[in-house]
Order: structure tokens, then C-alpha cells, then sequence
């Protein structure tokens, strides 16, 4: 297994390299690539991921085709139809169309590097040997495909739709207001506020009951989807932040950035320093993509967060009622475009003792928005096709992080950026000149009707999308007053933006927070520098928990331990430290309070089974200051009995709800509060596919951790309930950068959530985890003792003392 371990020091002879590169690892083996040309730079980091990240590309690859099933058996076979359904590799290459000479070159020098790696005939990492699988080519079809993924990760405004249409048949107007907000500014198109509270989300047919089942199943397999893939999670998300020269009081700028997606083992970023002829960036490379995604170049640095964009709409199809091959489409019957698709199956383990599975043939309609969404779940008369930006033809995201690697000012990052189509993103600015900016970039569309939030009919151009918001109407703020800009998923329309963007902001607790703390920095006179940075990224204050908390300390405790749960919160500060005891009474009682008021709502779902993962998903969403104003009775009546509905005091909920807490936590954590700290009960999960879920395994791939934070902190955390008793975290950052730039110097300090390999065996698989969760800062590329340098040289062009690979 240790023969698996890449080579890295010494020199090596390698096909495909047109020059000389030197790759210098630090000790925690980020690679500091130094080429003669930008292509052999592209072609190194191809080449290092394939070292070090070769098992996540070959599943980041069939998971992007609908071919997991091909390794990991029948589990896979619906993840597998949902996949080849949206066509995500069919439309990589449409993008390739799409793209630059330049931009392709960078995308083929990568699939060059990698493939140069397999060509060498290495040992492979133990997941390639123990499920028996040898990894394919890579393509410039491949990165793309992940691209698009990534895109579907930081986009999934479909499941709010149908979450909101499954909503809507339970709750009243009021109630259904509290968990879906319309949208806070003016709709695209010109519509005034009014006529957008007024129009509203388009009315779709009421659903019958055949198909709310339906759609309940297509949300609970949605739900199964993002616990098993991290992908589209609603804490989906980021911080990014970047503090002019007004403010450090030199001519220094500052930029932090911390995204948030699923937590995986290893990390979906890998850190990398890339020099060529032209190019020199550092940051957070995508695996899969030749690039810096997040990060800065000799000029510029940039950080990003989701904009939280409705990208997505579904449109409910009226099918011809004697002939289903055709749809309705603005008065004529049209035939759906249809295609089939064959997904091979490996069989049960061990193989000699069950039959070969046969290959399972599905057919794929596609409407004129779309692909149909709902066909692999068999229920539904009514076919719901999905208009998404991210399968348009000239889809040209690459093209924006490409050209984001050569900007050398405001100007050129906003024309880089003008070609993002998806994911939609508020990207951060700031330069070695002293200025910063935040500017919002992505395919936004403009609407004829409707605000996105709920299905709409598809059969005529009523609710047609009509081209997409300009980007130079984007939101774009450069050198605020305020002397810094910042981003946590907030809406960041200014007053009288007249565009819709999104329903689905993130609350504005953590944006308020980072401009709270720079703005105590600034009044008290001390530093606005790097130090500060540091203490942002890992401050683990929520003003939103003691908000709700002023409400529930005056509800009077019903017994002796709610009387001591409430002296344990009476003189809490908000910190979701791991050593708090507060913060796991405070949470536990918050998890159980979303449930004891709007579980009584969902009173006619609440024990079927197949309901219950759906609404389980709304209820853990609902943020702190929407409990509050649940309880204050501002957003409907939610204090009712669970059993029969009835309205009740909401002190009665309260303590009810305190008592399920108290109850959980002894369970949990035994009688004794000595072990109730948040940290003791509180943990962060890094699930590795597929070994997390073979038990002999678990203990040798998956990592755990004890951990702080919750999900209104800026060091974010979720928590559910997990499989061992304890509470989880799963999505939050994977990877933390911080830079100051200054007229004569960049300083660039990182730290990735896992480690550089996924190579179970290597020193580098986990070995940044507890600095992560420390918040402990790592040089790019760093200098040190234990640096190992690599010299790739071209074939046939090596000393006598390089190995020929």
C-alpha cells in the first residue's frame, strides 16, 4: 500500500512535457509548481492531482456521467439515472464549444498531465485495488462535467420549489410567509415591489395527491442525494470579506475568504502555487480543473461566496392527451426530445455468489426548458422539465476563472468575470494598489412573469424566461465609504435595485457580524491586519442565538431542570465554543423548539415516512430569528399542541421543548453536565466514498473531530443528529485563505480542511484537520526544513540520475 505514494523529490522523466518544472512540496505537501510556460504550469497541476488526488477524480468523473454504478453497484443506480437525467457531461461539451483557444489549451495541458501520470504505470491507491476498477483517461470533457457539478452544488434553487409547492398545501398564506420571504426587492422585467407581492410566485396547478406523493418522493431522494454526494445542502455557502487601505492605515488591503460546502474526505480543494511564463497564482484549486478558483495572482486577489441566485425554475408540461410522445408548447404539440441512456451495474460483493446484474436502459425526455425531472420516480402523469443556466449551450464559467488568473485590476476582473454563467457568485476584489471591491457575476434570469419560487405552467410563454440580466446591472460596489466590503450570502442589492436575484437569502447575522467586528476594530484603534483576520474567521459569536434567547428567558422554567438550563443561559455570552456548556443547552433546545412548532403544522405529513425526510429538511433550515419571530407571534399562529394542533401559549412550547433538549442530552451525554460541552457532544465529520460505509473500513478512511460553532457563526457549523448519538457537522468551510497586499508584497496564508492526498497511507491525508479546526494558519507553499523538491523534465531530456516515468 505504501508503494502507492508518489514520488516526490528526486527528478523525473515524463511524455507530454515540453519543458522543464520544478514542484517544491512543503512539509504539509502543498506543491509550489515553477514552469517555463503556462502550459507545462496547467500540465503540473494535472500531473499532481493525479498523484495525489487520482481515486477522488475517477469518482468526481462517474459522478458527473451517471457511472458510479459501474463500481459501486445497485446503491448507486438512482444517483446514477438523476445524473444522466440533467445530461451534465453531454453539456461539457457544448462548453468546450464555448470556450477560447487559450481557455481550451489550459483544459487540454491538464487532462495531458494527468493522463501523463497513468501512463506511468503507478501503483494505485487501495480504493482502486480493493473494488477492482482501473481509471480511464481523463478528458477536457471531464473537467467541465465537474465544473457543472460544482454549479449544481452552489445551485440548488429546484428543491426550494418544491419544498415551497409541498409547503403550501399545510400552511396558511402567513405561515408559509414565515418560512418562504418573497423576494426583498423589485422583480426583473420592471414589475414595482407591490406588483411583485401582488403577482407573486406563479400559480401552478394545485398538485393532486398522486402527485404530491410524487413530488414528495423526488424531494426525498433529493434529500438522500446531498447526505450522500454533500451536494446543494442548505448551509451551502461562504464568507468573504476584503478591508481597503482606508481602514489598515497603510497601503495595505486585506481579503479573507472561507467556503462553505459539504465536508468530504479529502477536501474538494487541493492548494497549489502555479508559476509559468505569464501565470502566478496560489489559492484553492478545484480537483478536476486546472486552476485557481479562489485565490490571487501578482496583482490581484479574489475570494467568493454563493449569490444564492434562482438560476433554476421547473415548468409543469401538458402532455398531448392522445399521443404522449408530444407537448404543449405555445399552442402546438411538439414532440419531446428523447434519447436512451444503458447504465452498467457491478454486482453484489462478494461477486461469485450473486448474478450478474443486468445493464438497466432508461429513456431521457427533454422538453424545450430542459430535461424532465420527474420521470425516474413513476408516479406522475404530469412531466416537470427543468430550465437550469448551467445547461445552456454557451455556457463559458471556465472562461471566467481563466481569465480571473490574469487580471491585473478592477477592469479586467469585471470583463473576467462577465463570462461566469454558473454557479452565480459575489466575488471579492482587492489589489496591491489599496482599492477593494465586491461585484456579482453569473447567468441571472429575467422573468416574464412569476418570481421563481414555486413550479409554473410550461405550456405557453408566460413564464418564459427573456434573456438574463445585463452584467453591468449586476450589484458592484469598489471603494465603499465604508473603506471595506463583505459577503456572507446576504442579499446584496442596494435600495431601489430593480432586479430579482433570489427569494432565498442567508440571514444577514454573519455579514452583520464581519462588519461589527471590523467596525470595533477600527473605533478602539487597534490593527485592522491579518491577526484580525484570523480572530474573524474563527469567531464563533452568535448575536442571533442571544436574540432568541431574550425570548425564551422570559417564559418562566416549568420545573427544577428547566430552572438550571435557564441560570446556565441567563449569563451566556452568544460563543459557540467547544468548552461551552451554554451552547449545548442553547442548541439542543433551538433543534427541538423548530420541531415543536412546526411540527404541529405538519401534523398530516408528520408519520409517513416518505414526507418525513422532506420536512425533517425545512425544519433544520429555519434560522434562529425565524423561531423568534415564531414565538412573538409576528409571522402567524406556530404555538399549538402537538397532537391535536390547538393553540397554546408558546411558554407552554418553550418548556416543552426545553424538556425533549434536556431529555436528548442525558441520553447523549449521560447526567452529568461535566460532559455537556459543545465540544464533547458536538463533532465534524469527514465521510470518505464508499468506505465510510463499510464498517471494517470506516475506522481506516473517515475522519472525526471535536468541534465549536453553529450555523450562524462565521466559523460555521451545522449539526444534526447523528448516527453514533452525537450531534454533526457537515457542511462547513473546506478550506480557509487569508492575503495582505501591499505596493512591494503579497501575503498569502492558507489552510486546507483535510490534507493535500487522498491517499489513505500518506502523512498528508489528515494531517491539516486539527489546525484547521484551530484555526491555525499555514504560509502558502511555506518554507521549511522538511520541503522535498520534485524535477519533472521532459522524456528522453533527463540526467542519468532521473527515473523515467
Amino acid at each position: 500500500m505504501r508503494g502507492s505514494l508518489p514520488q516526490d523529490q528526486g527528478s523525473l522523466e515524463v511524455e507530454g512535457l515540453h519543458g522543464a518544472v520544478s514542484v517544491e512540496r512543503d512539509g504539509h505537501g502543498v506543491p509550489r509548481v515553477v514552469a517555463g510556460s503556462d502550459r507545462d504550469a496547467y500540465f503540473a497541476i494535472g500531473y499532481l492531482h493525479a498523484q495525489d488526488r487520482m481515486w477522488q477524480l475517477e469518482l468526481q468523473r462517474r459522478m458527473a456521467q451517471g457511472r458510479l454504478s459501474e463500481v459501486l453497484g445497485k446503491d448507486a443506480v438512482q444517483q446514477d439515472i438523476w445524473f444522466r437525467t440533467l445530461g451534465l457531461a453531454r453539456s461539457a461539451n457544448d462548453a468546450w464549444d464555448a470556450l477560447s483557444p487559450e481557455a481550451r489549451a489550459s483544459l487540454q495541458a491538464y487532462a495531458d498531465g494527468v493522463n501523463a501520470w497513468l501512463d506511468s504505470d503507478p501503483v494505485l491507491p487501495v480504493e482502486f485495488v480493493a473494488l477492482g476498477v482501473r481509471p480511464e483517461r481523463w478528458t477536457v470533457y471531464d473537467s467541465l462535467a465537474w465544473s457543472k457539478v460544482f454549479a449544481l452544488d452552489l445551485g440548488g434553487n429546484y428543491r426550494r420549489e418544491i419544498d415551497r409547492m409541498l409547503a403550501a398545501q399545510l400552511l396558511d398564506p402567513a405561515r408559509l410567509h414565515t418560512l418562504f420571504p418573497p423576494a426583498p426587492t423589485s422583480v426583473s422585467g420592471g414589475a414595482t415591489q407591490d406588483e411583485a407581492q401582488e403577482e407573486g410566485t406563479a400559480p401552478a396547478p394545485t398538485p393532486d395527491p398522486v402527485a404530491l406523493e410524487g413530488y414528495a418522493r423526488m424531494a426525498e431522494f433529493l434529500a438522500r442525494l446531498e447526505q450522500r454526494t454533500g451536494l446543494g445542502g442548505r448551509f451551502v455557502g461562504s464568507n468573504a470579506w476584503a478591508v481597503s487601505s482606508k481602514l489598515t492605515g497603510g497601503e495595505s488591503t486585506l481579503l479573507a475568504n472561507d467556503p462553505h460546502l459539504g465536508l468530504q474526505m479529502p477536501s474538494l480543494w487541493y492548494m497549489a502555487a502555479l508559476k509559468g511564463d505569464r501565470i502566478d497564482v496560489s489559492g484553492a484549486t478545484l480537483v478536476g480543473l486546472p486552476l485557481v478558483v479562489f485565490g490571487r495572482n501578482a496583482r490581484i486577489a479574489w475570494g467568493g461566496t454563493n449569490l444564492m441566485a434562482d438560476s433554476q425554475d421547473i415548468y409543469l408540461e401538458q402532455v398531448k392527451p392522445d399521443d404522449a410522445s408530444r407537448y404543449l408548447a405555445d399552442g402546438e404539440w411538439v414532440p419531446f426530445l428523447q434519447r436512451e441512456e444503458l447504465i452498467r451495474v457491478r454486482e453484489s460483493f462478494p461477486a461469485f455468489l450473486h448474478a450478474p446484474i443486468k445493464p438497466l436502459r432508461i429513456s431521457v425526455r427533454a422538453t424545450r426548458h430542459g430535461p424532465v425531472i420527474n420521470d425516474m420516480f413513476q408516479v406522475f402523469d404530469q412531466p416537470a422539465s427543468l430550465r437550469w443556466t448551467a445547461l445552456d449551450r454557451d455556457d463559458t464559467s471556465y472562461e471566467a476563472f481563466y481569465r480571473l488568473g490574469y487580471a491585473r485590476d478592477w477592469s479586467e476582473f469585471d470583463e473576467a468575470l462577465g463570462h461566469l454563467v454558473a454557479p452565480a457568485l459575489n466575488m471579492l476584489y482587492a489589489d496591491r494598489g489599496g482599492h477593494v471591491g465586491h461585484l456579482a457575476a453569473g447567468r441571472i434570469p429575467v422573468r416574464a412573469a412569476g418570481d421563481g419560487g414555486a413550479p409554473v405552467p410550461g405550456w405557453s410563454d408566460e413564464y418564459a424566461w427573456n434573456g438574463s440580466v445585463p452584467h453591468e446591472e449586476m450589484p458592484r460596489f469598489y471603494d465603499p465609504p465604508s473603506g471595506f466590503v463583505a459577503s456572507a450570502n446576504n442579499d446584496p442589492t442596494p435600495p431601489g435595485y430593480g432586479r430579482l436575484i433570489s427569494n432565498d437569502w442567508a440571514p444577514p447575522t454573519r455579514v452583520q457580524r464581519i462588519g461589527q467586528m471590523i467596525g470595533d476594530a477600527v473605533a478602539a484603534g487597534e490593527p485592522v491586519d491579518l491577526a484580525l483576520m484570523q480572530r474573524m474567521q474563527a469567531d464563533q459569536h452568535s448575536a442571533a442565538a442571544l436574540r432568541l434567547l431574550k425570548v425564551l428567558m422570559a417564559y418562566p422554567p416549568g420545573n427544577d431542570a428547566q430552572r438550571a438550563a435557564h441560570e446556565s443561559l441567563r449569563e451566556w455570552d452568544g460563543r459557540m465554543n467547544r468548552d461551552s456548556h451554554a451552547a449545548t443547552l442553547f442548541n439542543a433546545w433551538l433543534r427541538q423548539l423548530k420541531r415543536h412548532l412546526v411540527g404541529s403544522a405538519f401534523q398530516g405529513y408528520w408519520n409517513r415516512s416518505r414526507q418525513t425526510r422532506v420536512l425533517q429538511g425545512m425544519i433544520d433550515g429555519i434560522a434562529p430569528d425565524t423561531v423568534a419571530a415564531m414565538l412573538s407571534g409576528r409571522s402567524g399562529q406556530w404555538c399549538r399542541d402537538r397532537e391535536g394542533g390547538r393553540p397554546v401559549p408558546c411558554a407552554e412550547v418553550a418548556n416543552a421543548a426545553l424538556d425533549d433538549a434536556l431529555r436528548e442530552l442525558r441520553k447523549m451525554a449521560g447526567d452529568s453536565r461535566d460532559g455537556w460541552a459543545w465540544g464533547d457532544v458536538h463533532e465534524t465529520v469527514y465521510r470518505h466514498v464508499p468506505f465510510s460505509n463499510v464498517n471494517v473500513a470506516k475506522v481506516w478512511f473517515e475522519r472525526r473531530i471535536s468541534s465549536g460553532g453553529s450555523p450562524d457563526t462565521l466559523d460555521v457549523a451545522d449539526y444534526a443528529l447523528g448516527e453514533y448519538g452525537s450531534y454533526e457537522q457537515t457542511f462547513g468551510a473546506g478550506f480557509r485563505q487569508v492575503f495582505e497586499l501591499s505596493p512591494g508584497s503579497i501575503t498569502h496564508l492558507q489552510m486546507n480542511s483535510t490534507g493535500q492526498s487522498s491517499n489513505v497511507m500518506s502523512p498528508h491525508y489528515d494531517d491539516m484537520i486539527e489546525a484547521f479546526r484551530d484555526v491555525r494558519y499555514l504560509p502558502m507553499a511555506g518554507a521549511g526544513d522538511d520541503r522535498r523538491t520534485l524535477q519533472l523534465v521532459p522524456a528522453g531530456a533527463a540526467d542519468d540520475g532521473a527515473e523515467k516515468r
